[in-house]
């Protein structure tokens, strides 16, 4: 059903659609054949079962109480009750429905009483419940909200909730029968109820006392079946005939031999414009004004027996049966075939005459006079030359000509004055044609050519064509034209002339039409359409062709209406064209032309033209044009081809979310990942309800209207979260749309990390556990760090105990030893080595200094350390040593000091020793990025041995390489003989300076 929050609105549009539909009926002046017939029986959807009641509801649905359930009809598709309530029972035998003035819907069942629905929620009434009888007929609505069922043991009044049993009892003026089984009732302006049942009696009364009326003409076996109240009238259908109950008693009875379809009535429907609808065991019939007019299973109807007449707000008139749903619809069209009196549905030429009487011409059956409301046909009977007739044409007199296959008679005042053939001076007995001119010569067209009226009788046109004539005109000034299978000719005072386009003739041309401006328009067969422009004083003909946007290029007939546009006849039907339109595109100014095809409501109609006779269309004083088909004739009024219809009413059901059917009115709150969602929605327009067209939006997502044509769904996938409006609107084929349209609004929740606060949580949550981290790795460094610094005191500490102390000793002893030598080589060979351990004994002290050493972060002592190293190596030597050494890096740890001390020493040592330098320089320089020491000097220089050796003996290059790489540094060596060394350390001050910046 409709979601609660959209019911207001649904309501509105439907008391505006009411409103107007109340204006909406069956034209009572069309016979019941020339309204469109639908069918739906089983195969179409339809539930089986007789169909025993119809109703439609404020929100627009059709209702069908069936033999089998409750069936809901949106004109498209059938959806069987227990699908749309849970809990209400399956393959009940619905008798009776109706709607509440709250909405609400009754239902009397057969043998199960009575089931109310509202809101979805089913609450059922029975003889348990104070039901005089489960079996319900009939359902009444009240005057003061209440409601009257007619039972098979007397009424109930349903009151508030509350079940009061009447039984129809005889009141006192006059004393009569009651009555048990309750069949049929209805409640009268005046508040009175009227009800019916077994036996031929009427009872009226207020629901507690009731005076009977016997029915007259009802035998004593008869009983009722189908009451309706209709102002001061009830009308009485019983299964003898049909009464009508007027004030003080007075009766009249109805029954087959006045016209009813069938003297068993089974149901009554009144309609909006006074008629009364009848249903019978053989057909139904409509009363109006006193006259009968039935349709029957002969005439298309699904089957006999009537159980349900309605008539919804369109004014469309249903008719249930036992074997399906009988809709009449008024088309925009009113069709006369065999079935309205035409004498035959092979229907030829048309005409209107002086006096307004119309004339068809048929090409089996005669001449056939149209009064308004029947056919009279003339035949060879009465004297027509053919019952084959081919061509008409009238005088202003009054007189029509008639062509037929075997001459061509005169009728005056309705009757065959003269006929002329052959023998009268006509080329040929087949006349195809019939025309007088601006000069008033009557001319005739035959099989054989062209002749001219002389008074007593024809004579052939001199020079003209022999060929049969296909079709005659006029041109701008009046004169005769005429076409044949090989052009198109023009009589003239000089004789006759063949009117070309750029020297190529104007074959098979069917039809020609001259227009108010003068312009001759031609339809061919097969060759599109021709216009013939002489305004200009020069002849310019132009051509329109199915790829110019004309409908069909087979066209018989043309005949333009007061709206400036050309209506043609041809093999697809009829279609109109705007002739402004068709100028402009023969000026070049526009590049296709609008053709626009007129489309029965009757999807099952067929719409064919017929060819070779003359006229094919007419269009009739009053506007309205009449075309020959090959199913009769079509009257198509050009003013009034919108039909008067109120605009769809539409429904959005219970949507699909994640594949599972939800109330509309529940789906206010989405939880999270219900993100697919299927809406159903309806148009509940029935004249034409598959040619609805659809558009919807679901605000929030989509950024336009999506153009959904007659589809009656819509799809979203995968939907983010947020609030929504999902908005359907709908247009029918006349062009009145329902712009408000129905809505359904719903809020899809997020998950929890599609919430606004998700996500700058995550990043605080992200960047305290980057810090704890951080923090932790700290830790884990300085641990590291500290264990590493407790083990090089620890050697240190061995060290200084050990190897520094017994190096001390031993250079003491050393010294001691040297005070007692005389001066000799020996003392100063041994000078020498006391001077090598003091100076091993310093590096080991520096060294084990450098193990204690932790680097402050405010300076670094490399820069220092550097330069004392190299001055001390150099400073006995004949050595020029020149410093480029900035303070450093900051934050330096101990342990790349150190190694880069010692790999600065090791190549001091090897210029001094072995390189036989007089310049050394030794460079630090530190960038924002890297540091770089240096060592160059402009020795011998050499080329290592295959070991990186220096000479055999002494420390080379592999252990500045070890030490470079232990610390992370880049090691570059360069020399060649005779152009010195040069040894590089490059190291990144980050990588430098990580583990003291973390303590």
């Amino acid at each position: 059903m409709v979601r609660r929050a959209a019911f207001p609105l649904l309501v509105g549009i439907f008391l505006m659609t009411l409103g107007a539909g109340r204006l909406a009926a069956l034209d009572p002046n069309r016979t019941l054949t020339q309204y469109v017939h639908r069918i739906w029986t089983v195969q179409q959807g339809l539930p089986s079962g007789t169909i025993y009641n119809m109703w439609q509801t404020s929100d627009g649905f059709l209702w069908l109480g069936t033999q089998t359930g409750l069936v809901r009809f949106d004109g498209v598709k059938f959806t069987p009750a227990e699908t749309l309530f849970p809990g209400f029972p399956e393959n009940q035998w619905m008798r009776a429905g109706v709607e509440d003035s709250h909405g609400a819907l009754w239902l009397g069942t057969n043998d199960a009483g009575v089931f109310r629905v509202e809101h979805g929620q089913v609450t059922h009434y029975s003889t348990k419940e104070g039901l005089p009888s489960d079996v319900v007929f009939c359902l009444v609505p009240g005057a003061a909200n209440d409601l009257w069922g007619c039972t098979g043991n007397g009424l109930a009044r349903f009151v508030d909730g509350r079940i009061e049993a009447h039984h129809v009892k005889a009141g006192s003026n006059p004393p009569g029968p009651g009555m048990d089984r309750v069949l049929a009732a209805c409640l009268a302006p005046d508040g009175t109820l009227w009800a019916g049942g077994d036996g031929p009696v009427l009872s009226h009364g207020d629901g507690d006392v009731f005076e009977t009326i016997p029915l007259r003409g009802v035998p004593s076996d008869g009983g009722v079946r189908a009451v309706v109240c209709k102002g001061s009238s009830v009308w009485v259908g019983t299964t003898a005939g049909l009464v009508e109950v007027k004030q003080r008693g007075q009766q009249k009875f109805y029954s087959s031999k006045d016209g009813l379809a069938d003297d068993g009535v089974l149901s009554l429907e009144l309609g909006r414009d006074g008629s009364l609808w009848v249903g019978t065991r053989g057909g139904f019939s409509r009363l109006r004004n006193g006259e009968f007019v039935s349709f029957r299973p002969q005439d298309g109807l699904s089957q006999s027996s009537v159980f349900s007449v309605y008539e919804d707000r369109e004014g469309s008139l249903w008719a249930g049966t036992k074997h399906g749903l009988n809709q009449f619809v008024e088309g925009r069209a009113i069709p006369y075939t065999a079935n309205e009196g035409l004498p035959s549905n092979d229907a030829g030429p048309l005409l209107q005459d002086a006096a307004g009487r119309m004339w068809v011409g048929m090409l089996d059956a005669g001449l056939a006079r149209f009064n308004g409301r029947r056919f009279d046909a003339i035949t060879t009977r009465e004297g027509l030359a053919s019952n084959s007739v081919l061509a008409l044409a009238g005088d202003a007199d009054g007189s029509i000509w008639v062509g037929t296959s075997k001459g061509l008679n005169l009728l005056q005042d309705g009757r065959v004055a003269r006929t002329f053939t052959h023998a009268s001076g006509l080329p040929a007995d087949e006349v195809r044609g019939v025309i007088r001119d601006r000069q008033g010569t009557l001319w005739a067209g035959t099989a054989a050519g062209i002749a001219k009226f002389m008074g007593d009788g024809f004579a052939a046109l001199a020079g003209g064509s022999k060929d049969p004539i296909q079709a005659l005109g006029q041109d701008r000034e009046g004169r005769l034209v005429y076409s044949t299978e090989h052009g198109l000719f023009r009589v003239e005072a000089q004789g006759t002339r063949e009117i070309t386009a750029n020297g190529n003739s104007l074959r098979d041309v069917d039809a020609i039409y001259r227009d108010p401006d003068g312009v001759v328009w031609l339809g061919t067969n097969g060759l599109g359409l021709r216009m013939l422009d002489e305004s200009a004083g020069q002849l310019k003909v132009s051509a329109f062709f199915v790829r110019d946007g004309l409908f069909d290029g087979e066209i018989y007939g043309i005949v333009g209406d007061d709206q400036g546009r050309l209506w043609m006849a041809c093999s697809k039907g009829i279609f109109s064209v705007a002739r402004a339109e068709l100028r402009r595109f023969a000026a070049g100014e526009i590049k296709k032309v609008s053709s626009t095809q007129y489309v029965p409501t009757d999807a099952l109609r067929v719409i064919e033209c017929k060819p070779g006779v003359q006229p094919a269309v007419f269009k009739m004083r009053d506007g309205r044009l009449w075309f020959s088909t090959i199913r009769g004739l079509i009257v198509l009024d050009p003013t009034r081809l919108q039909r008067n219809v109120p605009p769809p009413p539409v429904v959005i059901e219970d949507p699909i979310v994640n594949g599972r059917s939800e109330p509309a009115g529940l789906i206010g709150d989405l939880a999270p990942g219900q993100k697919n969602l299927e809406f159903n929605y309806t148009g509940l327009s029935y004249v034409a309800p598959t040619r609805l067209v659809f558009r919807y939006m679901l605000e929030g997502y989509d950024k336009e209207w999506i153009n959904a044509g007659t589809r009656r769904e819509a799809f979203y996938t995968n939907l983010p979260p947020g609030t929504f409006h999902f908005r359907v609107t709908a247009c029918n084929t006349d062009g009145p749309c329902n712009d408000q349209g129905s809505v359904v609004t719903f809020t899809l929740s997020p998950h929890y990390y599609q919430r606004i606060w998700f996500w700058p949580s995550f990043a605080v949550v992200l960047a305290l556990g980057g810090w704890l981290a951080y923090q932790v790795r700290v830790r884990h460094i300085r641990e590291r760090y500290d264990l590493i610094v407790n083990e090089r005191s620890r050697i240190a500490r061995e060290l200084h105990d050990t190897l520094i102390q017994g190096f001390s000793g031993i250079t003491m002893g050393m010294q001691a030893l040297l005070a007692r030598l005389r001066p000799s080589e020996e003392k100063e060979r041994l000078e020498d080595i006391i001077h090598d351990a003091a100076s091993c004994l310093r590096e080991t002290r520096r060294s084990v200094a450098g193990l204690r050493g932790v680097a402050r972060p405010e300076a670094s002592g490399l820069a220092v350390a550097v330069a004392g190293a190299a001055r001390q190596i150099t400073e006995t030597k004949d050595v020029k040593l020149r410093l480029k050494l900035d303070s450093g890096p900051r934050g330096l740890q101990a342990e790349v000091e150190y190694n880069l001390l010692r790999i600065a020493t090791e190549a001091l040592q090897n210029a001094v020793k072995h390189s036989g330098a007089r310049n050394i320089e030794v460079a630090l320089k530190t960038t924002s990025e890297e540091m770089v020491l240096s060592v160059s000097d402009d020795g011998a220089g050499f080329e290592p041995d295959e070991h990186g050796h220096l000479k055999p003996g002494h420390y080379g290059l592999i252990g500045m390489k070890e030490r470079a790489a232990t610390i992370g540094a880049e090691f570059v060596f360069h020399s060649a003989p005779g152009r010195g060394t040069m040894v590089t350390v490059r190291m990144p001050v980050n990588r430098a300076a990580v583990l003291e910046a973390v303590k």
